[in-house]
């Protein structure tokens, strides 16, 4: 049994070294895979190194095809370098488990399915979306003018009234100012659309099948890349869509969004574990990276 771990950092380092330092204690065998920002502080990749992590500089961004493009690019190390393994699970460096990583290995190698996967039909009721917003971010070709401030995107929201009106155009503020079109889509009976957490954790079957879907179907890539927020869609979409594959409706990942704002998960503390842990994820987001006292309390649940 073997997984790779593929971390998406953009800063703090340390925070970063925690999280690879525990799987490789946890998982001596695992392959640990960083894709750091480039336009991030210089990496010290020497620390890293001493962990046998294999290191990965890549464009950055937020709500874009960015953390779609650094995963796919993950997967097309592995397979092209004959890495192979298992499983693989993807995460950022303000992730943590939550329990030993032997344990949640264990889990892996015994999960009856292709993995863990949280994939909801859009436009159904099993959906936690409602339908304008599947529409607005999937439905239309979306270009991005200028990135917003927080200040700026409350300044800004008004302006998002004129998609009740008129079904052509979509304006956002979330991920930046961003107007979308309405163009043709590749969605219907045969090609549903799917949302839910870009987190997940694949076997390698679903490793293999995402590699030669990147050569058969670049269209769908193309047309994802211009749509808002493509993690949230791009692998639920193609992978629920799969005719031999199938996977548990559970990312095994632990977020509270409660009073988020531009949908951003809260910043998890000590009092939040229990919580977190009676969940069964195998892994919750986010941590501050002062957080000692999380850290600590984290640490004896791993090592229970």
């Amino acid at each position: 049994m073997r997984v790779c771990y593929h971390v998406q950092s953009h800063r703090d380092q340390e925070q970063t070294f925690r999280l690879m330092r525990t799987l490789r204690e946890g998982s001596p065998n695992a392959v640990l895979h960083l894709s750091y920002d480039e336009k991030g502080p210089p990496l010290d990749d020497r620390a890293f190194a001493k962990l046998g992590v294999e290191v990965s500089l890549d464009e950055g961004g937020y709500g874009d095809f960015s953390h779609v493009d650094r995963h796919l690019k993950a997967i097309r190390w592995l397979v092209e370098s004959g890495t192979r393994v298992d499983w693989m699970v993807n995460l950022t460096g303000q992730d943590y488990p939550l329990m030993p990583v032997a344990q949640m290995e264990s889990e892996l190698a015994n999960c009856p399915s292709d993995g863990f996967l949280e994939h909801r039909e859009a436009f159904t009721q099993e959906s936690t979306w409602p339908d304008h917003r599947s529409r607005s971010r999937y439905y239309y070709r979306h270009r991005r003018l200028k990135p917003l401030t927080p200040q700026g995107k409350k300044r800004l929201r008004p302006i998002q009234a004129v998609n009740k009106i008129q079904p052509f155009y979509r304006v956002h503020v979330s991920h930046g100012l961003t107007l979308g079109r309405r163009t043709p889509n590749p969605f219907g009976s045969a090609f549903r659309l799917y949302g839910g957490s870009a987190f997940m954790s694949i076997n390698w079957q679903t490793v293999d099948y995402l590699y030669e879907y990147q050569g058969t179907h670049p269209e769908i890539f193309d047309y994802f890349r211009e749509t808002i927020s493509p993690v949230e869609a791009t692998f639920a979409t193609i992978l629920a869509n799969a005719p031999n594959l199938g996977f548990e409706k559970n990312c095994k990942r632990y977020f509270d969004f409660s009073g988020s704002t531009f949908g951003h998960p809260k910043v998890l503390r000590v009092v939040d574990i229990p919580l977190a842990v009676a969940s069964g994820a195998h892994f919750a987001r986010k941590f501050a990276a002062s957080d000692e006292e999380t850290y600590r309390a984290l640490d004896v649940l791993i090592q229970s």
